[in-house]
């Protein structure tokens, strides 16, 4: 297959199951496939797995989407020879026997992955929830570096829309996406100023966020720490709910990859 037709059928495999192919998805759609390699599985010009390795981060991570483990064993080894030395990925719990293979696991934190299909509307009072703007993008990078955002680069925000609640000029919550999909978007970069937190800034934020990507129809999903019961009430109270657990892994690649 030529590449934009390859590229076509890659989108439409992983559509099958958005939620759980979100990552893999989102790294097959503008702006986050520039920064994204995406190997495949083809058989008489089917595809039958995707793995892909997205290099916005200063480590790059790596997904897969449904696929047989044989299948993954084999896009893993491919992608690997894109790696130096560290390297992180988001990954189903099933996966991490196959990583223990070719790396060592030097952290291995749960998530949560919460689903809204539609989100809840949500009421606020006292203050103003705004569009971020292109020429915002400074000030927005300035916010997420003070608080030492991990999954924040700036090619996301042309992925998708960008709110925030500001005092004098600065932004002191802000709510955006990991990217954008015609079928999914994934909610992140969550954060409050922790002078101004428990005033429903990021319920507002993240509600107002939410009502605009699912206009269009689309499929919510953030991803959320386990033990982050603050955010998780959050979420629940604008009608996400628990969907799959997720681990976010920290590797360093061995030299193994026979």
């Amino acid at each position: 297959m030529e590449s934009t037709s390859l590229q076509r059928a890659c989108r439409e495999f992983a559509a099958k199951d958005p939620v759980a192919n979100v990552l893999v998805l989102s790294d097959l759609y503008s702006p986050l496939c520039q920064v994204s390699n995406v190997y495949c599985s083809v058989q008489d010009r089917r595809v039958l797995g995707i793995c892909s390795v997205y290099h916005a981060f200063s480590a790059p991570s790596i997904v897969f989407s449904n696929a047989a483990l044989e299948m993954k064993h084999a896009l893993f080894k491919q992608a690997l020879y894109e790696v130096s030395d560290r390297f992180i990925s988001p990954c189903h719990l099933d996966e991490i026997r196959l990583f223990k293979e070719y790396a060592t696991i030097l952290r291995n934190r749960l998530e949560h992955q919460m689903i809204a299909n539609p989100p809840r509307k949500t009421e606020f009072s006292g203050f103003e929830v705004v569009r971020i703007c292109k020429n915002e993008l400074g000030l927005l990078d300035k916010f997420y570096g003070e608080h030492h955002a991990e999954a924040w680069a700036p090619i996301q925000f042309k992925a998708g829309p960008y709110y925030c609640v500001k005092q004098d000029g600065k932004i002191v919550c802000a709510a955006g996406v990991h990217a954008v999909t015609p079928q999914i978007a994934q909610l992140g970069n969550i954060y409050t100023h922790e002078a101004h937190r428990s005033r429903g800034y990021a319920t507002a934020c993240t509600g107002v966020l939410a009502a605009d990507l699912a206009s269009k129809r689309r499929i919510i999903s953030p991803f959320v720490k386990n033990d982050n019961t603050r955010a998780i009430r959050m979420y629940e109270k604008l009608g996400f709910s628990k969907r799959h657990e997720i681990a976010f892994l920290t590797l360093q690649k061995s030299n193994r990859l026979d």
